[in-house]
This record gives structure tokens, sequence and C-alpha cells, in this order.
């Protein structure tokens, strides 16, 4: 079977190898009239400057070959009317450079979806990611395709190497047969997974029978979107998740209000004639009985612990704290991760028992005098580039804090300009390990 489009790596072949000839054309333009007519550029020179512009906007509007323009016509008519005010110098070279570039940019951007890259990620919050990103205009080309190759690759081959070696292969290739071993190479990668690629065997004989590789894909996407039992088995995640998440807020729930008995202690301690120490009820502005109040366990410790300008959000009575708490929580205790909190973005986040305690960040309280709340380790440590660089670096350099923690960091081998901490448990505080260091200094008990 005869593929009936070129694949996007042809269209590179044929692009590098249509741009190497109209760069030769160019300069034996440049220097026959530097020779013939002894100008120093074609610019200065009517015929030969005609030459030139028609030169290349030949290699893009009477392209012999199918490259990466073909058929974009509102782009093809824009370019010719931009060349022939090129000739009268109302338009120059560089501004038909950027405007061919920034059309291959969307050129790159259509085909990524054509082929359905995003939908071969290796989880759903990953294929949500990889669509957000493919949409994001504001990300350069070679940064979505850079993305894209981390995205697929399992730490098993160089991306960047093999697919090099994936393109001589083809420029090198005399037979369908050549061409179709190096696709089953690059995609399926026999020789690095065995067991992966005998799980395909079904798309690796479409790929050697002469099926174009977007199609492939296409098959690969329909078979796993109608697999036997895939719809019972997405409800029934789904059932499972919202479970969880009613869990893990119940959980949480009751565990701030068992934290509150620490309460005790300060109603035992507290002198009958500092009754207006403590605030007035957050929800009804009584002033609360020193003997029968409630006080927000958070609240409490950043105050009373870390000794933080928080004043303490009391309740007068069970009722009030029943009306307005959960409230509380979310508008002054929300997690610092703010819009990137992995619970709202990561539909499988586990709610075991180790995964939902909250953290504080230890810099923030204990150094910079701030009440960072974090709902996880594993959200703070998924976070923690963004955080630093947001929070504690500004933050240092106002307050003039000296604080070198560049060992503490692991950088990404591929990307010098991200990190990630080395030991997130250096740079956390449990609510549970703050509330029992709170309880040893001060004597309070917990019910």
């Amino acid at each position: 079977m005869v593929r009936s489009m070129l694949e996007p790596w042809d269209e590179g072949i044929a692009l590098q190898r249509e741009r190497r000839r109209c760069a030769d054309d160019v300069q034996a333009i440049k220097t026959s009239c530097i020779k013939d007519h002894g100008k120093k550029h074609p610019i200065e020179c009517p015929d030969c400057w005609t030459r030139l512009l028609n030169r290349i906007r030949d290699r893009y509007l009477n392209s012999a070959s199918k490259e990466w323009f073909s058929g974009r016509r509102p782009f093809l008519l824009e370019l010719d009317t931009m060349f022939s005010k090129a000739h009268s110098f109302e338009v120059d070279l560089k501004a038909i450079e950027q405007r061919i570039f920034d059309e291959k940019n969307e050129w790159y951007r259509d085909k990524v979806k054509n082929l359905g890259l995003q939908h071969a990620a290796k989880s759903p919050s990953e294929e949500r990611t990889l669509q957000q990103r493919i949409n994001d205009r504001s990300i350069p080309t070679d940064q979505l395709a850079s993305e894209l190759r981390g995205a697929f690759s399992d730490g098993a081959v160089n991306n960047q190497e093999a697919f090099n070696g994936f393109v001589e292969r083809l420029k090198l290739a005399q037979s369908s047969q050549e061409r179709n071993d190096a696709y089953v190479d690059i995609f399926f990668q026999p020789n690095h997974d065995p067991a992966g690629a005998a799980r395909s065997q079904k798309y690796i004989d479409m790929v050697r029978n002469g099926t174009s590789i977007a199609d492939v894909f296409s098959a690969m996407i329909r078979d796993r979107h109608s697999a036997k039992g895939d719809q019972e088995q997405k409800q029934a995640l789904q059932k499972k998740l919202e479970e969880l998440k009613r869990a893990k807020a119940a959980h949480e729930l009751d565990k701030a209000r068992r934290d509150k008995a620490r309460q005790d202690k300060a109603r035992a301690a507290a002198p009958a004639n500092d009754q207006y120490d403590f605030p007035p009820c957050s929800v009804c502005s009584k002033l609360p009985d020193m003997q029968d109040f409630i006080v927000c366990p958070l609240c409490q410790i950043f105050s009373a612990y870390y000794g933080l300008r928080t004043e303490p959000t009391t309740f007068c009575s069970q009722d009030c704290e029943d009306r307005q708490y959960e409230s509380h929580v979310k508008a002054v205790h929300e997690c610092a991760s703010g819009q990137e909190c992995v619970r709202l973005h990561d539909e499988d986040v586990e709610m075991d028992d180790g995964g939902t305690v909250l953290v504080f960040c230890r810099e923030c309280v204990e150094t910079l005098g701030i009440p960072s709340t974090f709902c996880s380790s594993r959200c703070f440590n998924e976070n923690f580039q963004h955080h630093r660089d947001d929070v504690h670096l500004p933050e240092r350099r106002s307050t003039r804090h000296e604080i070198d923690d560049e060992n503490q960091l692991e950088y990404d081998t591929e990307d010098k300009t991200r990190y990630r901490a080395r030991k997130i448990e250096e740079h956390l505080v449990t609510f549970d390990d703050a509330m029992a260091e709170w309880q040893r200094k001060t004597g309070a008990t917990l019910k």
C-alpha cells in the first residue's frame, strides 16, 4: 500500500532539501551580482533583486514537492502580497521570514493535534496537561516539542538522538520495508521494550502493511477507548473517586475538630479578667465565655506556637462553629499551592493516611513569618519550585534573609531551570508534629 500523504518527518526531509536548494540559488544570485554588476548586494541592483525575490517566492508559491505550507492558502496569498511589496521596498525580508516562522509554528501545533499525540499519554492527567500545553500559543514550539518528547520517554532511549537516527534511516531507505522497520523501531522500540512491542503487535503489523502512522495512532486511540468494559470501569472509578473525596473531606474536618480540644489548656489557664484577650465570636460577634469557647486549631498554632501575627478565630458555641468553620478554613487556610493544588488537577490522588496530613512550609513559618499551609506533603513536593520562586526568594530579598539551600535542591538533568527538593521532609513540618510540640511545651492535653 502506498501512503497517500507525507508523514511529518518526510515533510522535514523535503523541507531540508528544498531549503538547501533555495539557499544555494540565492547565494549564486548574490555572487553573480557582485561579479557581473559590481554591486555589494542584490538590493542595489533592480534586476538581481527581482531575481532573488522571485526565487524565494517560488520556494513557497511554486514548490514542486508537498511541504508543510502546501494547502495553507490564506498564508500563501498573504506571502504573495508581501513579496510584491518587497519589490518596492515596502516590506523587508526580515518581516517575510518572521511571517514564515510564525506560520510554521501554527502548522506544527496543527500537526500535533491531528496526530492526537496527547491521547497517547501515560495517564488522563498527563493527557489533559499536554492538551493545555498544545493549545497554549505563548509556549514556543521548540519548548513544546521538548515537553512532548519528555512526556513519552521512559528513560530507556535518548529521544533526540533516536529521532535523528530515525530521520537518517528514512533518508537512506531504499525500500518500503526499510522505512517500515525504521517506523517500528522508533515508535514501538522492540529492542528496549520487547514486552510492550509484543502487546502492540497488531499496530506493528499495520505499519508493515503500509498504514500511515497517523492512522495507526487513530486505531490505537479507538481501541483504547472502545475496550470491553472501559465505560463501566470509568464509571466505577469515578464513583470511587467521589467516595474518596467525601472521605477525605470528612477525615480532615473530623481531625481538625479533634485537634481543637487543645483549647482545654487555654480555658484552664486563662484568668477571669483576661476575657477580652480573645476576639468576639466570628459568627455572631458575642464575647466568648472563657470557660466554654472554641478556637480554630490552625489559627492557634500559628499564633501561640509560631508567634505569627494571626488573630485566633473563635466561636462562642458548637452551633456557631458548625455554621462557619469550614468556610473559615477554605478562606483563610486554603492550600498554598492555589490553582496548582494536586486536588484540583489529579483525580488519582490517593486518600491514604500518609497523603492527607496538613503540612506547613518550615522556612515560611519558622523564618519568614508566613502561615503557608499545604493540603499534603505530596502537594508541597510537586509545587516546591513554584512556592520557593514566588514566596521564599522575594521574601528573602525584602527582609534581607541570607539562606543558602542550594545543597537541598535537585536540578533537572535536561533543564537546569527546573528543580525540586532533594528531600521534601527537610522543608516541611506536619500539623501533627507542630501540635505535639506545642502540647509538650505548654502541657496541654487533647481528648
